[in-house]
């Protein structure tokens, strides 16, 4: 990217030359609607928008100059009280710049460090659609409030997700997690080690003893995961006639192969839509390695072989196997002593 003419923030502007450039639309939505008019977007690669930015610009100090003085003539004769409003507002402002900044700074940071992940780069194609405006107004609201460290870094993945791939995350998600506590994220970062996809096995995430579920009730009263209580779910899949089924979680697969048209089924807890959106954000999850577990947890004497692998086509549905997983041990043909003539 040519940074001539740019004032973007160092770290946005380095961080932006690892991004796809499939992603590049979304990314400058992101921004403009972000930093907005306190950066001068590079020439050579934003040159159309720069209009639009600049007309903004205007607009910012037209309602700037609004502010001003609305603030002084409700304050009357005491321009002291006018000047503590503006001091105040200003101030405000300000931070929630700094946040919107560093929301932005985090998206940018996470695209360019899964760039080089072989599960984004496998259908790395240009996402279909925009980032949607309305839900780039209810995110701006959030992102503008978080002043923590943790706060930012979590909002950033959000919208890099949703430049990656427009839809992904709802508006009742984003709700959800501006009420999201850090110890309601560790008690589900617990359960997402042992998940893959859309569900988590029971047997990896139920307390052995059988009697002390809270964790899982309080999840599942969080509407993230459902199956805690009650008599539970059974989760049922079928090979194809080519002895074919698999589990999948984003571009990475889990690929299973058994006996055609046969089910196999097991205990499992599910989680529900918010869960699988929230599931992808869990920073300390290593999709892979719960991929591994769950693949583990699922052995059955109906599914004879276990891979891991990564979808990179959509359309046709072409996979690139990276790993076995496990292979159903064949029983040695018994040794049939006799007499020879």
């Amino acid at each position: 990217m040519d940074q001539e003419s740019t004032n973007l923030p160092a770290q946005i502007a380095d961080a932006l030359v690892s991004i796809p450039k499939g992603l590049t639309p979304g990314v400058i939505k992101a921004l403009d609607r972000l930093v907005g008019a306190s950066v001068d977007i590079p020439i050579a690669w934003l040159q159309q928008k720069k209009a639009k930015i600049d007309a903004q610009t205007e607009s910012y100090k037209l309602v700037e100059a609004s502010i001003a003085e609305t603030v002084a003539s409700g304050a009357g004769a005491d321009p002291d009280i006018a000047q503590r409003a503006m001091n105040k507002l200003v101030r405000k402002e300000y931070r929630k710049q700094v946040n919107r900044e560093a929301v932005a700074s985090a998206m940018v940071e996470d695209l360019r460090d899964q760039a080089s992940s072989e599960e984004n780069l496998a259908t790395g194609s240009v996402p279909a659609s925009e980032v949607d405006d309305d839900w780039l107004n209810v995110f701006e609201r959030y992102a503008e409030d978080a002043s923590s460290e943790r706060l930012q870094g979590l909002w950033g993945k959000v919208l890099a997700g949703e430049v990656r791939q427009p839809g992904r995350f709802s508006t009742r998600t984003l709700r959800f997690l501006s009420e999201f506590s850090q110890a309601d994220a560790l008690l589900f970062e617990t359960f997402a080690k042992s998940a893959f996809g859309d569900n988590a096995p029971k047997k990896l995430v139920a307390p052995k003893d059988q009697e002390d579920i809270r964790d899982l009730i309080y999840l599942e009263a969080s509407g993230l995961i459902q199956g805690a209580s009650g008599l539970g779910l059974q989760m049922t899949f079928m090979f194809d006639k080519h002895g074919r089924s698999f589990v999948r979680e984003g571009n990475l697969i889990v690929l299973l192969t058994g006996e055609p048209e046969k089910k196999v089924q097991y205990e499992a807890i599910a989680l529900t839509q918010l869960g699988q959106e929230v599931l992808c954000l869990v920073g300390s999850r290593n999709a892979r390695e719960s991929a591994r577990a769950v693949a583990h947890a699922i052995r059955n004497p109906n599914i004879h072989e276990a891979h891991l692998g990564v979808l990179t086509d959509e359309k046709t549905g072409k996979i690139n196997l990276m790993e076995v997983l496990w292979v159903k041990e064949t029983p040695e043909a018994p040794i049939v002593e006799g007499s020879q003539d």
